[in-house]
C-alpha cells in the first residue's frame, strides 16, 4: 500500500497521523521525466555502445524527449536532439544507459 498523509500537531496533545489517500502498489505510478540529456563521451564510446543505445531506445519507446551531449573532453561538445527517439525513462532505462555511457551520464530535465 502507498499511503499519503501528514502529521497534525496540536498544542498539548501528541502528534497525530492523518491519511489523505491510500493506493495499492500495483496501481501507484511514479511520474516519469518528460525530457532528459545523455552525455556520450567519445573517449569511451564505440560502435557497440551506439548499437546498444539504439536497441535500448527501440525497446523503451515512450514520451520523454532526449538530447545527446556528444563530447570529447577538453576539446568540444555537440548537443544533438534525438528526433524520433522518445523514450520511457524509468529506473531500469537510466541504469542501462549509465552502464553504457558512464555513471552520471543521464540528467533529468523537467
Amino acid at each position: 500500500m502507498l499511503i499519503r498523509g501528514g502529521i497534525r500537531i496540536e498544542e498539548g496533545a501528541n502528534p497525530k497521523l492523518t491519511v489523505s489517500e491510500i493506493t495499492a502498489l500495483e496501481e501507484a505510478r511514479a511520474p516519469l521525466p518528460r525530457s532528459l540529456r545523455i552525455r556520450v563521451p567519445l573517449e569511451s564510446a564505440s560502435e557497440s555502445t551506439v548499437d546498444a543505445l539504439h536497441s535500448l531506445f527501440a525497446d523503451r519507446k515512450g514520451e520523454a524527449k532526449v538530447l545527446f551531449d556528444v563530447e570529447r573532453q577538453g576539446d568540444f561538445m555537440v548537443v544533438m536532439e534525438a528526433e524520433g527517439y522518445n523514450v520511457q525513462p524509468d529506473r531500469n532505462f537510466i541504469a542501462r544507459v549509465e552502464e553504457l555511457c558512464g555513471r552520471g551520464s543521464v540528467r533529468i530535465i523537467n
